[in-house]
């Protein structure tokens, strides 16, 4: 049978880099899934979105719908293969913080490992800002350190409610290399 592990971070841990390192690094063959990418998918053939920003305009029904569908893809895809979720544990929005995996979807990945992919908020607010090939929604390391905790908090819940092993890993500034190495033994555990 295979297996469904999550990967979590803010935007600007440096989840994809770590991510792309441990699969270079690993005997196991994965297929890595982005799963705002997967809900991009749905919610663009459905006609509702041209771009990621627009997603956190949707209304809260149509977002856990879409939530929802882009899960179930997640567990076909996994029927037949090993599968890296790349997500965030929580999302913000102009309305609050949505839950990256509420009970619904957790509960359909059923993962064997929920892991955290962590830096401090001054290393977070730096990568960010230094960015410029991309848009950050942090503003402020006070607002990134709040995002981190209320992040966490929403990863251990679904780690309560599947069983999930819960994995904190620290990317710190220079250590990509060191994380990456960190996430294939926590992954072969």
């Amino acid at each position: 049978m295979s297996e469904v592990n999550i990967v979590v971070g803010l935007s600007g841990v440096g989840k994809s880099t770590v991510i792309e390192e441990a699969m270079l690094l690993s005997d196991e063959d994965y297929e890595v899934i982005n799963y705002g990418d997967r809900m991009i998918e749905v919610a663009k053939e459905e006609g509702l979105v041209e771009h990621r920003d627009d997603m956190k305009k949707l209304d809260t029904d149509t977002y856990k719908r879409i939530q929802r569908t882009a899960a179930e893809s997640i567990v076909e895809d996994s029927e037949d293969q090993d599968v890296l979720v790349d997500t965030h544990a929580a999302i913000k929005s102009p309305f609050g913080y949505i839950p990256g995996l509420p009970k619904w979807t957790v509960a359909n990945l059923k993962p064997s490992k929920i892991i955290i992919l962590d830096a401090s908020a001054e290393e977070i607010y730096s990568r960010s800002t230094s960015d410029e090939g991309r848009s950050r929604e942090h503003d402020s390391v006070e607002e990134i350190d709040e995002y981190r905790k209320v992040a966490r908090e929403m990863a251990a819940a679904g780690s309560v409610l599947t069983g999930a092993y819960l994995q904190i890993i620290k990317n710190s500034d220079g250590r990509a290399e060191r994380a990456a190495e960190k996430l294939v033994e926590t992954l072969r555990s």
